[in-house]
């Protein structure tokens, strides 16, 4: 993923944000609905299975990890490497 535009990693992050919704959304339902357990105790493993998905996938799916190679590179030798 080397120098992503800024919309391609807009789109991943949006889709992996959905996704994470969605699996929050389902485990709430799973804990409330099959689980018989509190809504309140629901609608906080929803919510924390949404903010660490999301997070976790956005690291890993919409980070540039060789753009962060290339600066830390660069900032070592001390020179400008992208003219």
């Amino acid at each position: 993923m080397t120098k992503m535009t800024t919309g391609r990693r807009f789109m991943l992050i949006t889709a992996v944000w959905t996704l994470s919704a969605i699996m929050g959304l389902t485990v709430a339902l799973a804990a409330v609905g099959w689980l018989g357990l509190w809504v309140a105790v629901g609608a906080f493993a929803g919510l924390g299975t949404t903010v660490v998905g999301g997070v976790l996938g956005q690291f890993l799916f919409a980070t540039d990890f060789d753009g962060m190679i290339e600066g830390q590179r660069a900032q070592a030798t001390d020179r400008d490497t992208t003219s």
